[in-house]
């Protein structure tokens, strides 16, 4: 709090003095000599009174006198008053001519004065005019009370500021020590509100990701040990039992082994696309050719009736994105689709001016409303017909799903005319 209110104080005395002893000087030579000639008629128009009933008592009087007469006037006065030869005035030529055409002139500093009397070659001279003395001791008060004033000020601006970054830094420290669930309550317009929010965003994504680690060593762990335990089953078998029945055990074993496999490669996978450095690598290439290779070739990796429709507008359009991470979400949805449905299977291309679109349809059962945003997660399965028993770890829609995010892309999943459920992947350019 200390640290805080000397700082910003100290900031804002340096403001101020830079004002008083750099802008304000400035300011005030650039008016002065802007309107320096208004100012001089200004101080003309005072002094005219005074210098005409001066030179009038002096002109009753003969010239040799004026000196002397002039001394006599000096104590109604209370600036000085002086006579000298216009010879003999420190003045420039300019200010003599003046002084010559019987113009009043005006020193720079406009505290002293020069005017010729009338008739002669003797100048009247009045000031300098004398300071009131405690102008600066009026000064030094007015900037004393200036800076208290200023203090109090930043004490009163410093004190909820300091309650609120305590409350930051409170938080933050928790945070750390693992509470993951505290926020900073800041108000939104408050200075530190911008912080604040920012603060909570992170907590927030900090909280999901941390959620999300141990959903995904606890599914890991749940789904290794499955094949784990009948490994260790079929070792036992293997030691007891008979040449005969070896092959069949190894077999198993070495289902098991894929099953295992097949997990790594996908968490692996998983993990590399969920990684904030992947990088695609795009290829600029017409759409339909290329998915219709695709559509061609998994004809006979899947069981269902397979078919691929497109407008003839669409088949010529050409568009840049990662051919294989595309490939290998389309083939997830494509297998899902068989897997999952009644035998068919429909793949839509749409292309439109702000990108396109791929839909692959089955004739299954569907996709319950509420569950609809769930299924994109990692290791989410759903019940009664896509459980565990018809295969897979329950990753292939969440890979699809960041391979599309990676394309800033969407995918989304609605009813099928075809009954089942409709899987559309949106991606612009």
């Amino acid at each position: 709090m200390k640290r805080l209110f000397l700082n910003y104080y100290l900031f804002i005395i340096l403001l101020v003095v830079l004002a008083k002893f750099i802008a304000l000087p400035l300011v005030e030579y650039a008016s002065s000599t802007s309107f320096r000639k208004q100012f001089a008629r200004y101080y003309q128009e005072l002094t005219k009174g005074p210098f005409f009933m001066v030179s009038q008592y002096l002109e009753t009087f003969p010239q040799a006198e004026w000196p002397e007469r002039l001394q006599e006037l000096q104590p109604q006065f209370g600036y000085p008053l002086r006579l000298v030869k216009i010879g003999s005035a420190e003045l420039n030529e300019d200010q003599v001519r003046r002084l010559a055409a019987g113009e009043i002139v005006v020193s720079e500093l406009y505290d002293t004065f020069w005017q010729t009397l009338d008739g002669s070659d003797d100048v009247l001279i009045m000031g300098p005019f004398p300071s009131p003395g405690v102008g600066n001791a009026v000064s030094i008060l007015g900037w004393l009370i200036v800076l208290v004033l200023l203090g109090i000020a930043v004490l009163f601006w410093a004190m909820p500021f300091w309650r609120k970054l305590t409350r930051i830094s409170k938080t933050a420290t928790e945070f750390g020590e693992g509470h993951f669930d505290v926020r900073v309550n800041v108000p939104r317009h408050s200075t530190l509100g911008p912080l604040a929010s920012t603060f909570n965003i992170m907590a927030d994504r900090i909280e999901q990701l941390i959620s999300a680690q141990k959903e995904l060593m606890n599914a890991v762990s749940h789904e290794l040990r499955s094949p784990i335990a009948r490994l260790r089953f079929g070792i036992e078998l293997l030691e007891t039992s008979d040449s005969a029945e070896k092959a069949r055990f190894l077999r198993g074993i070495n289902r098991d082994v894929a099953e295992m496999e097949q997990l790594v490669a996908e968490l692996l996978d998983y993990s590399r696309f969920d990684s904030k450095t992947f990088v695609l690598t795009r290829t600029t290439q017409p759409v339909y050719p290329w998915l219709r290779q695709i559509v061609d070739e998994m004809r006979d990796e899947v069981s269902a009736e397979l078919c691929l429709e497109c407008a003839e507008a669409s088949q010529i359009a050409s568009a840049q994105f990662d051919t294989a991470l595309l490939r290998r979400a389309i083939g997830n949805l494509v297998r899902n689709a068989a897997k999952y449905g009644n035998g068919m299977v429909r793949v839509f291309l749409v292309h439109k001016q702000n990108g396109w679109r791929i839909q692959v349809d089955d004739d299954g059962p569907g996709i319950p409303l509420e569950k609809r945003e769930q299924i994109f997660e990692a290791f989410s399965r759903l019940d009664t017909s896509r459980n565990k028993s018809t295969g897979g770890y329950g990753l292939g829609l969440a890979i699809v799903k960041q391979v599309v995010d990676l394309h800033q892309g969407v995918v989304s999943v609605g009813d099928s005319n075809l009954g089942g459920s409709c899987f559309t992947i949106t991606i612009p350019g």
